[in-house]
């Protein structure tokens, strides 16, 4: 079992997505790290660089008092994964949200386009995304995703990222138990058995009736099974 919890958040959003369970963990005694990524949170004014995220995860996962689970949720979900399978001997246990899609460079310019239409059209696109996700969501997970203000000029950084992994490699090369959790209407579903296959030691777990951001769709249930992860997770020695 390990008490330390690392939450690593969506494109766009900031730590303040965590909120709910961050609460939630707290309260059952967990130590719990919800960094900002560049270019998002309160480090918008810095521009979003790969070296950068993961130099952002290898620092919350070192100031752990022991190995931590590491869990990540969309684009925070690639960088979970990929930070775990070039990171041996660190982690005591991983879950990726909503990012078991095979990123391609043409599924991630395809992606990329997509976020990126939001802005394109004419008015305040701040307000007009906060609310489209509202509709989606609720008012309350809304202002839980934008807590932190939406990020802006991340996602061709974020888009040239996605579409160089080599991920079900990176998932091979995870050295400690994966949970992939997908939402049950998450389009982001499409590849889950081959990341549960390329895994060593792999679960898959569907939120019934939650989209792509999963853990503010059900938070209470998405809290309650990182307590479980954490509750499985075989500690190890870090190296020095």
């Amino acid at each position: 079992m390990t008490q330390s919890i690392v939450l690593i958040h969506a494109v766009r959003s900031s730590r303040t997505m965590w909120k709910g369970q961050l609460r939630r963990l707290r309260e059952r005694g967990f130590e719990v790290t919800a960094p900002d990524l560049p270019g998002h949170g309160r480090r918008r004014g810095e521009p979003f660089t790969l070296t950068g995220a993961l130099a952002t995860i290898d620092e919350a996962v070192a100031a752990c008092a022991e190995p931590p689970l590491l869990v990540g949720l969309s684009l925070g979900g690639y960088l979970t994964l990929h930070w775990a399978g070039t990171h041996p001997g660190r982690l005591a246990g991983v879950v990726a949200a909503g990012c078991t899609i095979v990123p391609g460079p043409a599924t991630a310019r395809l992606y990329g386009l997509w976020i990126s239409m939001k802005d394109w059209l004419p008015g305040d696109s701040d307000a007009r995304v906060s609310r489209a996700f509202a509709r989606r969501n609720t008012r309350k997970a809304a202002k839980r995703y934008y807590g932190g203000g939406r990020a802006h000029g991340v996602v061709r950084s974020v888009v040239r990222f996605i579409g160089g992994l080599d991920l079900l490699a990176d998932v091979a090369a995870i050295d400690v138990p994966v949970t992939f959790v997908n939402g049950e209407h998450d389009p982001f579903r499409r590849h889950e058995g081959l990341f549960l296959q390329a895994a060593e030691d792999g679960e898959l777990v569907i939120l019934e009736d939650a989209g792509h951001i999963a853990n503010l769709s059900r938070p209470k249930r998405f809290a309650k099974l990182l307590r479980r992860c954490a509750a499985a997770a075989v500690t190890q020695d870090v190296p020095a």
